[in-house]
């Protein structure tokens, strides 16, 4: 890991030596080290909302860039937590972030930024297939591109072989509506499909930046069934991506929508284009597949998982991401599908049984991304499934 000692760039705005804290934030962490960890705590009475404050280690001094929202919430993050209780000074005083999130709306979708990087792009206006492919593949409301930290593309969209599918994309296949099938995932079955609806918040926060969006899954027949809403939430990490996605489904109908016990269905990944076998154009290479209980490409299909890792060379560098599912999942951990010659895999948790979501209902699912350059950092794989599994815990005091 690189010296974190460089992370933040100091930018001392009426400091004084001698300047008495506001109160001490207390951190306590458990299972293992933890690397750049966001972290969030409402300050109360301590400091008011949008107030200008720092973090200092009372023991190196060293000082890390902090936020304050509007409704109150401390937004840091801190490079390194090992395993133990730490404290830190909440300080009067603004430092400024060497990496900040950045996010910019235009007519076709939103981009979002860690410094001036890219990290993924999310789509709100209409795609349409490659020319002489028919039109009712097109789609948005998905995650397109994804970067690596070195700018390749990890993801693919339209891609040779299985066009109806796109990057990171949320669709139930096989279900039944009124008594009928409806597939959500494949547009060319002609009774489904799900769409962008609308940008419901956009918060520009530089060490928290997030966007609500909602999407509609329709059933060609009967209109909307389910309405979804995503929240996507960045972090400025150094050297590596994170964000969070939050899902949260509602059936806004008046019938039960059942989905249907299924080898496949979900929350999807497909990867590059340099990894798809069929893509005569694209292929260099193939994609590797690593998951928290040690399976590979081979051996991933149809087990559990708490994270699944994805990568490869992508224009002769090795990229990956690795997906993270959280305990509050339903069926966690989940039943990976991992296709045996494309390279595309998804969270299915209809494998082991069919389950429904009635009228009024909703469901939910929680996704951690972490995007890397080379293969995944095991010790940062360490650190984020214990986030998991075991977060930290930050408690305020004057």
């Amino acid at each position: 890991m690189r010296n974190y000692l460089t992370y933040l760039v100091v930018v001392l705005l009426g400091f004084s030596c001698g300047q008495k804290p506001l109160g001490q934030l207390h951190i306590e962490v458990s299972q293992h080290d933890r690397y750049q960890v966001p972290i969030s705590v409402h300050l109360g009475e301590i400091a008011g909302p949008g107030s200008t404050v720092h973090l200092e280690d009372p023991k190196s001094g060293e000082v890390f860039a902090a936020e304050v929202d509007s409704e109150g919430m401390l937004f840091a993050v801190i490079p390194q937590l090992p395993i133990g209780n730490h404290q830190f000074n909440l300080m009067q005083g603004k430092v400024a972030a060497k990496q900040v999130i950045s996010i910019h709306t235009t007519n076709e979708g939103i981009e979002v930024k860690n410094g001036e990087k890219p990290v993924f792009f999310y789509q709100t206006a209409m795609a349409f297939p490659p020319e002489g492919l028919p039109d009712y593949y097109k789609r948005n409301g998905m995650i397109h591109p994804l970067f690596s930290p070195g700018g390749q593309v990890i993801t693919d969209d339209f891609p040779a072989g299985h066009v109806h599918q796109h990057a990171i994309f949320n669709a139930w296949v096989n279900t039944l509506f009124k008594g009928e099938k409806v597939d959500f995932w494949n547009h060319h079955q002609g009774t489904g499909t799900v769409e962008h609806k609308e940008v419901v918040a956009v918060d520009e926060g530089a060490l928290k930046g997030s966007f609500t969006v909602k999407q509609s899954h329709i059933s060609h027949l009967h209109g909307e069934v389910l309405e979804e809403t995503w929240q996507l939430v960045s972090y400025p990490t150094d050297g590596f991506y994170v964000f969070d996605l939050y899902s949260e489904q509602v059936n806004t109908s008046q019938d039960t929508l059942h989905i249907v016990e299924y080898h496949y269905g979900g929350m999807g990944f497909r990867g590059s284009k340099e990894w798809n076998t069929v893509d005569t154009v694209h292929y260099s290479n193939e994609w590797n597949i690593l998951t928290s209980e040690g399976h590979d490409k081979e051996t991933a299909n149809h087990t559990k998982a708490k994270w699944v890792s994805a990568y490869g060379d992508v224009s002769g560098e090795t990229v990956g991401v690795t997906v993270f599912g959280h305990p509050d999942n339903f069926r966690y951990p989940q039943i990976v599908r991992v296709h045996p010659t494309m390279p595309y895999w998804v969270y299915s948790p209809m494998f082991e049984g069919a389950f429904y979501i009635a009228p009024g209902q909703r469901f939910k699912s929680k996704f951690r991304f972490y995007v890397h350059q080379g293969a995944a950092d095991t010790r940062i794989l360490a650190g984020i499934q214990a986030d998991m599994t075991h977060p930290i815990t930050v408690k305020v005091t004057n």
